[in-house]
């Protein structure tokens, strides 16, 4: 799996993908990430912390808007 599907797969998980340093940092639901997955961050750690440097904003996932949230 390469690193852009790595990513794509911890978006499609609902998941966020962060950088600390040289550290990789993912936030998803419980249960979302499956072994593979985590299998492929570590195999691609090196490439998804050069595009996460490069590119900080550009990454960032949001949550879907929630209608009932609006003043």
């Amino acid at each position: 799996m390469n690193p852009l599907q790595t990513l794509l797969l911890v978006w499609a998980a609902r998941g966020v993908l962060t950088r600390d340093g040289d550290r990789l940092h993912v936030e998803a639901p419980k249960g979302a990430i499956p072994p593979l997955l985590l299998d492929a961050l570590r195999a691609n750690k090196t490439d998804l912390l050069a595009i996460l440097s490069a590119a900080p904003h550009a990454c960032a996932a949001h949550s879907p808007r929630n209608p009932h949230d609006e003043a």
